[in-house]
């Protein structure tokens, strides 16, 4: 038996009367799944070492960190679109705020390319160090620490060949996080655009606009950063103490691709 229980945002959702989820919620979990699937093949087929996965990894945290900050600069382009649309075509403000809106993503941009790949930058270091590649400089990627444009080229050079299909799994994992700001911007003005086709919508869309969409955009890199990079220092501990095994790494694949919210949500 089932009945309707109201979603967050105002929509019914079908439940089971136990309490149990619906099939839609399974199907968004099978691409979760899928990625779990490819990593842990892709570490066990490829026979990858302990550099392979930090390395791996560390890339993986640039390249979707990066992703998620070209998604908050969409979303917030969406947003300053919906700005200018009720503001007077006429109106002398209306250079100021495209203006301002472009002067504000270039300081964001700026900002973040340079803490972020600089963070990076310095971390390879410490892995070329502990965990040596070929054909990767002898201080890793330090000579990048305030270039992001030669640091992005560098990774591409070293990792993309060996590490660039692990990306796959980690986008599909990550998918919410990085292209949530600008999916739920894009939705968003698709309802202002239906609004205005109703004649009897109370409130314009400059009144309804909702920062958080992309408030967290500069908090979820870092957040994802922290996660990974935690998992590459549990990899180097157990290669140090000797306890490198396929089980061992197989669980922690599991702690980090498996999605356990289908779990929470029973």
């Amino acid at each position: 038996m089932k009945t309707k229980r109201a979603r967050n945002d105002g929509t019914p959702a079908t439940v089971s009367a136990t309490g149990g989820t619906d099939a839609p919620t399974w199907r968004r979990t099978l691409p979760d799944l899928f990625a779990f699937v490819i990593g842990l093949s892709m570490a066990y087929l490829l026979e990858w070492e302990t550099r392979d996965l930090v390395w791996s990894l560390w890339l993986s945290s640039l390249i979707s960190g990066y992703a998620t900050l070209i998604a908050a600069l969409g979303a917030a382009a969406c947003i300053s679109l919906r700005v200018l649309n009720v503001v007077d075509a006429k109106s002398a403000s209306k250079p100021s705020i495209v203006f301002a809106g472009i002067l504000g993503g270039l300081f964001f941009l700026g900002f973040f390319s340079l803490h972020f790949c600089g963070f990076h930058a310095g971390h390879s270091v410490f892995l070329q160090g502990f965990f040596p590649l070929d054909g990767v400089p002898r201080e890793g990627f330090g000579a990048a620490f305030t270039n992001p444009p030669l640091l992005l080229a560098l990774a591409f050079k070293h990792l993309m060949k060996p590490y660039g299909l692990f990306l796959i799994p980690v986008l599909i994992a990550e998918r919410e996080q990085i292209f949530k700001p600008l999916r739920t911007a894009i939705r968003s003005r698709r309802r202002d655009d239906n609004s205005h086709a109703c004649p009897d919508t109370p409130a314009p869309p400059s009144k309804r606009l909702n920062p958080e969409i992309f408030g967290t955009a500069m908090v979820r890199p870092y957040r994802n950063v922290v996660r990974m990079h935690l998992l590459i220092f549990f990899f180097a501990a157990c290669h140090f103490l000797k306890l490198e095994s396929f089980i061992v790494y197989a669980v922690v694949y599991a702690v980090y691709f498996f999605p356990w919210r289908i779990l929470c949500t029973r």
